[in-house]
């Protein structure tokens, strides 16, 4: 009998613990409003310590996006009843001014229209249209300052005879009005994408080793079986080269526009852990097969692997209140450059491009290291977007260079390959980010092959 009663109280110590640990964000959406309200609710929190952050900033978007500018109407919940009203601070978040308050809620709305007509690159801002709502997960929901590790509910509302999509749990089968998504922390929800209304399409490729989904908004006709041959295909090659596959589940997100503005530019895509987004011009509609137009998903699918499941200091864990410092874009791009298209696509001529970008690089990017030049994209890399070209072009090249060696030392027994495969294991070993010195000795490890030659030599200024 005691020790039934143990079990029992075990049992409910475990649920309130659980409870206590989890945070609710609901996502409303009213139909024909160009705004949604987010709510957060939690475990009592005082005003004296409470910040509500806001991000500027996601891994592998290297610049600052002043999301904040699109957020109005902060309100906190007390424990007795009132109604606060929440002031931005000298940062990325809100705060409130009440000393000695217990919060229970914060609710905030997003101007969904006002993001897209003031962030003039497509990848960067969630959007509205008719019957379509297309949400990048950091580009409305906030967090509590130390709460970003807790585990999340997500409950989403809008139109009841809206379609509800999300990368979180993809499926053809979807609840319209309202749904549900349990989600591990914060990252994982600032990574995920949502695609609500009746003009979504959604497609299962069959035959594919993972769950593969295509899901699209378009404004002109497009073919969205061929978007997903395509990225069978893409999945198919990646995993010949890689051997395996670490993502559970797969989502192509594809929205094909009809420009806001002349200013408005379309074509950057981005990666995220399971999925990828691509915001086009509707003269990019996808139609006609064509094996030779998948290189940008099998480059956005590849960061699935690297730097997404491997990475350096600062891509992980993300400092959402501002674009971190970060050493090793070359790494996270350029070596996806060079595994993309030198090795699975074999377009060995992809070299002279790097090899051109390099040699006419402005003098304030050729005087800079590998690292110094890394620091500088961490905020500009497609501001200026030769920065983010140098980058990768000198990552690509450094990779080449690497191979080759590799290659020469084992007598074609080992190659780069080898030396990424590392990375992925250290990783998945220690659990934690690499640190720059510690990136040659890794390949070097795992190859067998002196690399540091090739690797100083990379670490240098183009020109001194």
């Amino acid at each position: 009998m005691k020790n039934t009663v143990l079990l029992i109280f075990m049992f409910i110590c475990l649920n309130v613990s659980f409870a206590q640990n989890t945070i609710s964000y609901t996502l409303n959406h009213t139909p024909n409003s160009k705004k949604i309200t987010i709510e957060l609710a939690f475990d009592t929190t005082s005003t004296d310590t409470l910040k509500l952050v806001i991000p500027r900033s996601a891994p592998g978007t290297y610049e600052l996006t002043n999301y904040i500018a699109f957020i109005s109407n902060v309100n906190g919940y007390t424990t007795s009843g009132k109604i606060l009203k929440g002031v931005v601070g000298d940062g990325s978040f809100f705060f409130f001014k009440e000393k000695n308050e217990v919060l229970k809620k914060i609710s905030y709305e997003v101007d969904i229209n006002k993001m897209e007509m003031t962030l003039l690159g497509s990848f960067a801002s969630s959007k509205i249209r008719d019957n379509y709502l297309g949400i990048l997960g950091y580009a409305v929901f906030g967090f509590i300052e130390g709460f970003e590790n807790e585990s999340i509910v997500l409950k989403v509302h809008t139109h009841k005879d809206w379609s509800i999509f999300s990368t979180l749990k993809p499926s053809v089968q979807r609840n319209k009005g309202t749904e549900l998504y349990k989600v591990d922390n914060f990252a994982l929800l600032a990574d995920s994408q949502l695609l609500l209304g009746d003009a979504v399409q959604v497609y299962q490729v069959s035959d594919s080793k993972i769950p593969l989904f295509v899901a699209v908004y378009s404004e002109t006709t497009i073919n969205i079986e061929e978007i997903g041959r395509r990225g069978l295909l893409s999945l198919k090659k990646l995993t010949e080269y890689f051997g395996y596959v670490p993502m559970p589940h797969y989502t192509l997100c594809y929205e094909f526009l009809n420009p806001v503005s002349e200013m408005h530019n379309y074509g950057f895509s981005m990666e995220h852990l399971n999925s990828m987004t691509s915001s086009l011009n509707v003269s990019k509609a996808i139609l006609e097969p064509n094996d030779k137009a998948i290189g940008g998903i099998i480059h956005h699918m590849a960061h699935s692997w690297l730097p997404l499941r491997s990475f350096g200091t600062g891509y992980k864990p993300f400092e959402w209140q501002t674009a971190p410092i970060i050493e090793t874009i070359w790494l996270n791009e350029g070596f996806i450059w060079y595994i993309s298209y030198y090795h699975i696509l074999d377009n060995k001529a992809v070299l002279q491009f790097f090899k051109r970008t390099i040699n006419q690089a402005p003098k304030y990017i050729q005087d800079k290291s590998l690292k110094e030049l890394s620091v500088l994209g961490s905020t500009q890399y497609s501001l200026d977007f030769r920065i983010g070209k140098n980058l990768f072009s000198r990552g690509a090249l450094l990779a080449h260079d690497l191979d080759h060696l590799i290659q020469k030392e084992t007598n074609g027994q080992k190659s780069f390959r080898d030396a990424i495969l590392g990375l992925l294991k250290w990783t998945e070993e220690n659990n934690k980010a690499f640190k720059y010195d510690e990136i040659e000795a890794i390949m070097s490890e795992y190859t067998g092959v002196d690399l540091s030659s090739v690797w100083h030599k990379w670490q240098k200024p183009l020109k001194n």
